[in-house]
């Protein structure tokens, strides 16, 4: 064998090595780009999210609006009646709209015999789920990026808690003719459809379900948070809690991420 084909071989051999550590390089900074990507999409989702759920949260504590959330009707005083108790005021936050909370854009959720019902209030065209549909409403603003749904429900008192904590102290309930002071449980739940393979069909079903869970006689797929889960949809619950008497204070918060 000539020594010039033995140095073509060699020389040959050595492209393809060089041609090889190329092409493991670029993958490694390909896969190294798409995490960074990754990582950056999900640092502005949450940012999104936050944004969303905090909005929707200086709706419901509008000092403005307070005097007609807690009448009859209202986003607190609905619940608040006794044949309401039991059941979730659902509303949507619409960023498009002018007005957070109105009545005949308002539904029930709520548990009849083990089973979730739902209710659109009035007869609206528009109903209180976050849905996805081609008007786009159901999101908060025109990208259709986030929708982000409000539930208001009486809480009940923990076994840890003292049963008089919500009282207004000072005052007798009886000769003072005042309202018995009501747990009003705020939930706000945040989707971002856009960053999942779920059908809309299936967020829509999703965004019907309750805004808690009852660990005694609630399954977990049966709230929202947990159906969002099961189908792998980017979401935020936040909690805040009221009391409202002859007065509303708010008395705690909590945040749930996935």
């Amino acid at each position: 064998m000539k020594m010039s084909t033995i140095q073509k071989g060699s020389a040959l051999i050595t492209i393809l090595i060089i041609v090889i550590l190329i092409m493991i390089i670029g993958a490694i900074s390909v896969r190294s780009g798409l995490l960074g990507v990754k990582i950056a999409t999900n640092s502005q989702a949450i940012h999104i999210m936050n944004q969303n759920t905090d909005a929707a949260f200086l709706k419901v504590e509008d000092d403005s609006q307070i005097p007609n959330y807690v009448l009859g009707t209202g986003l607190f005083g609905y619940p608040k009646l006794d044949e309401n108790r039991g059941k979730e005021l659902v509303v949507c936050y619409r960023g498009s709209s002018d007005k957070f909370y109105a009545l005949s854009q308002a539904s029930w959720v709520y548990l009849n015999n083990g089973q979730i019902k739902t209710q659109d209030i009035g007869g609206s065209q528009t109903p209180g789920f976050c849905q996805i549909d081609d008007s786009k409403k159901g999101f908060t603003s025109g990208r259709a990026a986030a929708m982000t749904q409000v539930s208001i429900r009486v809480g009940g008192i923990s076994s840890t808690e003292n049963p008089f904590d919500f009282m207004q102290e000072g005052t007798d309930g009886e000769s003072g003719k005042l309202d018995d002071p009501v747990r009003l449980v705020a939930t706000a739940t945040t989707v971002m459809p856009t960053l999942s393979s779920a059908s809309s069909a299936e967020i829509n079903k999703c965004m019907q379900k309750l805004s808690y869970v009852d660990s005694q006689t609630v399954a977990r797929d049966m709230t929202i948070s947990g159906c969002l889960e099961s189908i792998s949809v980017p979401y935020k619950t936040q909690v805040s809690e009221y009391s409202l008497g002859q007065f509303i204070a708010k008395t705690a918060s909590a945040v749930t991420t996935p």
